[in-house]
């Protein structure tokens, strides 16, 4: 069955219901798991403009992923797994070149498995944000599980 499954990490609650489910598949079958978090730099040096050169920018992203990742990999290891690491992945572009880096990081590695959690935007609001999880089932080389999150799914977890 699967023996490498990766879960997208990026701190909102939807990733944290994905992270458990993968956590829960990865036990159960005593495969291998690895966290990922695209860091969006455009998104950041948009958000910081005026307050921070481009390399502070870079290097606050990273800590910050790796701050994140580095959570999510202490519930994983709490929850009993062994075979636990994680990756920073960075995007300059955003929007579909966050999927795309995504997915050739899932190539690279031959993960068996994708987990990623969606906030199920319908309606003018999938038209307007897009849907991170659609681009990726489009293009992904290996199965995708979308956990899909509540209402209120946008809120980032500390």
């Amino acid at each position: 069955m699967y023996q490498h499954i990766i879960v997208a990490v990026d701190g909102s609650r939807t990733a944290a219901k994905a992270l458990h489910e993968a956590i829960r598949i990865a036990k159960s079958l005593q495969a291998r798991l690895t966290l990922v978090n695209v860091v969006s730099l455009r998104d950041l040096a948009i958000e910081g403009v005026g307050s921070l050169d481009t390399h502070q920018l870079h290097e606050q992203a990273f800590r910050q992923a790796r701050e994140l990742l580095e959570a999510a990999e202490k519930t994983a290891l709490n929850e009993g797994l062994t075979k636990v690491n994680f990756h920073i992945a960075e995007s300059w572009e955003g929007g579909k070149d966050l999927a795309e880096v995504l997915i050739r990081f899932v190539e690279n590695e031959a993960a068996d498995l994708l987990v990623l959690g969606t906030h199920g935007r319908s309606g003018i609001a999938h038209l307007l944000l897009g849907s991170f999880a659609e681009l990726v089932m489009r293009r992904t080389p290996c199965p995708l599980m979308v956990v899909r999150g509540d209402g209120d799914d946008d809120i980032k977890v500390d």
